[in-house]
C-alpha cells in the first residue's frame, strides 16, 4: 500500500484536485463574502512510522489518522494528502472562530496515542499551519504559500505546534526573506566567523578538544545565532557552500593552535552536507590546504539526521571513517529511536543532549535517564560527552556515573581561537 493512499472517501491524494477545490471555494467567497481557510498538518516521521509497520497495521494506522481528522472537522470540509508527511484540510464558508476551534481540536486529536498491533501504541507529534484567505491577494497560490509559512513557524515552536498566519506572521515572513537575501551574499561580503567551545576530560580537567560554532555578524552589527540562520541556509540550498567554508576555516585556525595534534576538532555537519556528493572532495581539499590530520577531526551529526537512513549519507559516513574522520552523534536521546542505529552506523562518540543535563541532579527522572544512557554507552564501548554543563554538581554527577567528557559554561563559553589558546584547561593537557 502506498503511504499517500490514506483510505477515506473525502481524502484526496491528488494535489491538483485539491487546488481545484480551493479555487472553487475562493470563487464562492467572492460572491458571498465567506471566509476560506487551509490547514496544513505535518505528522512528524509519518513516512518512517508507516514504513516500519507491517502492511496491514500501516493501513489500519492510516485509517485511524483519517478518522480523527474527519471526526473533528465540520461537515463542509475537504481533506487530502499533498506531501508524504502532510495532510491538508480546506474549510469554506467558515469563520475565524471556527478556524481557531478546529485548530485546537486537531492538536488534541493527534495528542492521543494510536494503538498498533495487539499491545503497542504510537505517540504522535503534529505541527499545524493555518492560513485564512488574504484580502490583498486572494489566490490559491498565495493562500497555500501562507499556510506553508505558518507550518514552518509551527515546526519551530517550542510550545503548542499550531500557528495561524496573520499580519504579524506576514511581517515576520518579510523579515525572514530579507535575512535570506543577506545570507545569500554572506560568503562574499563577510560576516561569518567561528568560535570554539572546549571539550574537557571530567577526571583530569584537561581540554581534549573543541566544538566549532558558527556565528553571523550582520552589516548593522547584529549577531544572529545558528538556530536562526542555519535552517534558512538549508531551505535555500546554501548550507553545503557555507558548511564547506566552515570546515576549511576551522581546519585553518585549528592548525595554528599549539599542540593541536593531541586534541580533537569537532565540526557540525548538517543533513544536506552529509548527503552532498562533493563532501569528500571538500574534506580532501581542506587537508591539502591546511595540512590537518583527519585523525584530529570529528564530524558531529544529529541523531535526527542519522535516523533518516539516507543511503548516500550512510555511504559517505563509512568513507569518512576510512579517511580517519570520527563520527559523533549530537543531541543523543532526542530522536524517535536511539538504540538500533548504534549497531548499524560507524559511531565513535555520543554527545548527551543538554536537555538531559540541565536539571540534574535535582530531577530524579533526568538523573535516571542520564544514568541509563551512560550505562548503555559504557556497555557498547562508546565514549560520551555531556553538553550544557554549567554547575559543579552536574560535573560531579556525570563523572560519578561514568561520563568521559563534558562541555559547557562551567569550563568555558565559546571563544575565538586567540582566546582558546590562552585558556587554563588547554594548559593542563
Amino acid at each position: 500500500m502506498g503511504i499517500c493512499d490514506i483510505p477515506s472517501q473525502s481524502l484526496l491524494s491528488d494535489r491538483e484536485l485539491f487546488r481545484a477545490r480551493v479555487q472553487e471555494a475562493i470563487d464562492t467567497s467572492r460572491s458571498n463574502g465567506a471566509q476560506v481557510a487551509v490547514f496544513l498538518i505535518d505528522i512528524h516521521r509519518l513516512y518512517e512510522i508507516c514504513s516500519s509497520l507491517p502492511e496491514g497495521e500501516a493501513e489500519t494506522f492510516l485509517h485511524e489518522l483519517a478518522r480523527r481528522v474527519h471526526q473533528v472537522c465540520p461537515p463542509h470540509h475537504v481533506a487530502g494528502r499533498i506531501r508524504l508527511d502532510e495532510m491538508v484540510v480546506l474549510l469554506s464558508r467558515t469563520t475565524r472562530e471556527e478556524v481557531n476551534q478546529l485548530g485546537e481540536a486537531l492538536v488534541r486529536a493527534f495528542k492521543v496515542p494510536v494503538a498498533v498491533g495487539l499491545t503497542g501504541e504510537l505517540r504522535l507529534t503534529a505541527s499545524i499551519g493555518v492560513s485564512l484567505l488574504p484580502k490583498s491577494n486572494p489566490t490559491v497560490t498565495h493562500l497555500m504559500r501562507r499556510a506553508d509559512a505558518a507550518l514552518s513557524m509551527a515546526r519551530r515552536s517550542t510550545g503548542e505546534r499550531l500557528f495561524l498566519y496573520d499580519s504579524a506572521a506576514e511581517e515576520a515572513e518579510m523579515r525572514q526573506a530579507e535575512l535570506e537575501r543577506a545570507l545569500r551574499n554572506v560568503l562574499v561580503t563577510g560576516g561569518l566567523y567561528l568560535e570554539f567551545q572546549p571539550i574537557v576530560h571530567l577526571k583530569s580537567g584537561a581540554m581534549t578538544g573543541a566544538e566549532t560554532l558558527l556565528r553571523w555578524r550582520t552589516e548593522d552589527g547584529g549577531l544572529i545565532m545558528p538556530g536562526t540562520f542555519v535552517p534558512l541556509a538549508e531551505h535555500a540550498g546554501m548550507m553545503t557552500a557555507i558548511g564547506g567554508w566552515v570546515f576549511r576555516e576551522a581546519c585553518r585556525q585549528w592548525t595554528t593552535l599549539e599542540g593541536h595534534e593531541r586534541l580533537r576538532l569537532a565540526v557540525n555537519v548538517t543533513a544536506s552536507q552529509l548527503a552532498d556528493p562533493q563532501l569528500l572532495d571538500v574534506v580532501e581539499a581542506a587537508v591539502a590546504e591546511t595540512g590537518i590530520h583527519l585523525e584530529e577531526v570529528e564530524f558531529e551529526i544529529t541523531e535526527s539526521t542519522l535516523l533518516r537512513e539516507d543511503p548516500r549519507s550512510i555511504q559517505q559516513m563509512y568513507a569518512l571513517r576510512e579517511m580517519g574522520v570520527k563520527i559523533v552523534v549530537d543531541d543523543f536521546g532526542t530522536g524517535y529511536s536511539s538504540i538500533g542505529y548504534l549497531r548499524r552506523f560507524p559511531v565513535d562518540r555520543l554527545k548527551i543532549d543538554r536537555s538531559f543535563v540541565m536539571n540534574i541532579p535535582e530531577s530524579q527522572k533526568d538523573c535516571a535517564l542520564t544514568r541509563a544512557v551512560l550505562a548503555m554507552s559504557e556497555h557498547l564501548g562508546i565514549p560520551t560527552v555531556a553538553e550544557g554543563v554549567e554547575r559543579e554538581e552536574q560535573r560531579r554527577f556525570l563523572d560519578r556515573h561514568g561520563c568521559s567528557e563534558a562541555q559547557g559554561y562551567l569550563f568555558s563559553p565559546p571563544v575565538k581561537m586567540n582566546v582558546l589558546a590562552t585558556l587554563p584547561v588547554l594548559k593542563r593537557t
